[in-house]
């Protein structure tokens, strides 16, 4: 059994030292051992893992059924996203149900792409985002990923450009890329300033960042603390919120434009697993709750009412590089967008 090494750190997003102990928390989706504590920084609010997994344990936490990481149709979830994906393509409804079934916010993007253009997309997985920018827009994409697993995935099956590692050493050049994007991937890392910092060097002036993160200012969240399927224990080193996602971009040239809600039940469906059943691992109860197609269509109405207050599970932040003299925080007003 592997042993997860952990190191005491400062906060990850202004430094300080001084924060306050919320919860401990297990692995309740791929039985990883241990037990991890999570703190609240008195300076700046962010939520973040303390002591933190070790930069050499990293590795250990992701298997290769990790679900980002994996080719979607060898999933034991191709069934039914094979459903999802086929209502997607009805006509005149399937993009308004896309909106209401996709966490990611792609619309905005994809229409500032176009053939020419460049995407860059930051923990890329197994590339199938890029695959599908690529098909929708003709722009040309990129992908780093520090998984090899999901690299010779993205190079196989969607003949992605995939760089095998972290962002901070990638050689790309700078001021290169119209825009840049990252799914599910700033709560992974213990070095955001310098992956955000990087990902502003790479991209041109005025160009966009889409970041999508999980928003531990949501309703559920405060619900579930410790069993909220977002957490992630012990994947997920730093838990954001609107306000912090606002100061780490600001912190290296980006302004915020727009913040979106997701609607979808899916992260409530995981938490409401873990509450009933304790974790997801054993094989006679896996993902009974979790991917009950049925309890996604009842609690549907809920989501979208939470995403409305604007306390969604999810969060995708809107952010511009700002052009040379334009002010921090100038521009449209950074508040949260309408619920998607």
């Amino acid at each position: 059994m592997t042993t997860i090494r952990t190191i005491e750190v400062s906060c990850p997003l202004c430094g300080s030292d001084d924060a306050m102990h919320l919860f401990e928390a297990v692995d309740r989706l791929h039985g990883i051992e241990g037990r991890f504590r999570y703190v609240r920084c008195r300076s700046c609010e962010l939520v973040y893992m303390n002591p933190q997994v070790a930069p050499e344990s990293i590795g250990h936490l992701y298997p290769e059924s990790y679900a980002p990481h994996a080719d979607k149709s060898q999933t034991p979830r191709k069934a039914l996203m094979a459903v999802r994906d086929g209502l997607h393509k009805i006509p005149l409804v399937g993009t308004e149900l896309k909106r209401w079934t996709d966490a990611r916010v792609m619309a905005p993007l994809f229409r500032r792409l176009s053939v020419g253009r460049r995407l860059l997309d930051v923990g890329c997985g197994s590339g199938a985002f890029l695959a599908a920018a690529r098909a929708a827009t003709g722009c040309e994409v990129q992908g780093v990923d520090i998984s090899t697993h999901a690299v010779r995935t993205a190079r196989m099956r969607y003949g992605v450009d995939v760089f095998e590692g972290p962002i901070t050493e990638a050689p790309l050049a700078d001021d290169s890329f119209d825009a840049i994007t990252a799914w599910w991937y700033l709560e992974h890392i213990a070095n955001p300033n310098e992956a955000v910092a990087a990902m502003s060097r790479l991209l041109k002036e005025g160009g966009t960042c889409v970041l999508g993160v999980p928003n531990f200012d949501s309703a559920f969240a405060r619900r579930f603390r410790d069993r909220w399927y977002h957490l992630d224990c012990p994947r997920h080193l730093c838990i954001w919120s609107p306000a912090t996602m606002r100061r780490l971009l600001e912190l290296h040239g980006l302004n915020v434009t727009r913040i979106f809600h997701d609607r979808s039940p899916w992260g409530l469906l995981g938490s409401l697993q873990y509450q009933r059943y304790g974790d997801n691992t054993d094989p006679k109860r896996r993902n009974r709750i979790r991917q009950s197609v049925l309890l996604w269509l009842l609690l549907l109405p809920a989501t979208i009412v939470v995403s409305l207050l604007r306390r969604s599970d999810i969060i995708v932040v809107y952010a511009q590089k700002r052009t040379a003299g334009t002010r921090a925080g100038a521009g449209r007003d950074g508040r949260d967008g309408p619920s998607i």
